[in-house]
This record gives structure tokens, sequence and C-alpha cells, in this order.
């Protein structure tokens, strides 16, 4: 992990207290060790229970509590004008009753400023994650929810 991504990480989740944002406990940043310190999610993530055997056992209405904590996460991330950009189901950590905690926050970007209606940045993100007109523009487009 560059020094870059877990500096932003950081500064990101220091930030950030919400029960479907994974916590940040600690880092080292020294000379040749960069390290993020998590808590601890005995779940593994959502990828892990729908593409192994373990999803067979993973009943549909714990699934819909995963989504339901990931649209929260989700929605709180765009309450605060943050876009995220590489969400996957490995990035939707599970805690011992099954909570989903959003976490790796290396590609959020910052919305746009009042008064802007888009963001424009490199793309960037997991391939079939993104929003059809990001992926072809380049812009984000934001839209106030009331």
């Amino acid at each position: 992990m560059s020094f870059i991504r877990i500096f932003k990480e950081v500064n990101f989740l220091g930030h950030m207290d919400h029960p479907n944002i994974i916590r940040l406990l600690g880092y080292c940043n020294e000379e040749h060790e960069h390290l993020l310190v998590y808590e601890y999610m005995p779940n593994k993530s959502f990828e892990h229970f729908l593409f192994t055997d373990t999803s067979k056992g993973l009943p549909w209405e714990t699934r819909l509590l995963i989504m339901i904590g990931v649209v929260r996460g989700l929605t709180y991330l765009h309450s605060m004008k943050l876009i995220c950009r590489g969400l996957k189901t490995g990035d939707i950590l599970l805690d011992e009753d099954f909570n989903a905690k959003l976490g790796d926050f290396g590609l959020v970007k910052h919305g746009p400023e009042p008064g802007e209606t888009h963001v424009t940045t490199m793309v960037m993100g997991t391939y079939g994650y993104a929003a059809p007109e990001y992926v072809t523009t380049g812009v984000l487009l934001y839209h106030e929810v009331n």
C-alpha cells in the first residue's frame, strides 16, 4: 500500500462515525512500514459468502440486512458529498452479527463544491461497478436528494 493511499485513507476514516463504515483503530507510517489497523470483522466480506459454498447457508433475510447496511453506509457517504468509486462485494465487511461495514476508501472522491453540478476526474474504480456516464465521460454527476 502506497504512502499516498495510506495518508488518504487515514485522513478520510479519521472523520467517519457511522455504524456502517469500518472504524480505523490505528496506523503505522514509519520508514518502510505502512499499515492500517481496522476493527476486526469475523465474518470476512460479503464476497466470501456470495462466491463460495458458504453462500448456500446465508439466508435471504440476512442478505437483505447486509444490503440495507450498505445503502445506509452509502447514504452517509453521499450526505457528506463523497463519491465511492470502487465499491465491490469484497469491500463490504461483516461483523459478528453480519452487520455490513464499508471499507477500502482509497478511491473516494470529494463531490462538487457548492454551486457546481459535477466533478471531472480520471476514471477509476472497479469495472462494472461505476455509473456508465462516469466511465464514458469521466464526469461524476451529483444530484441533491431531499
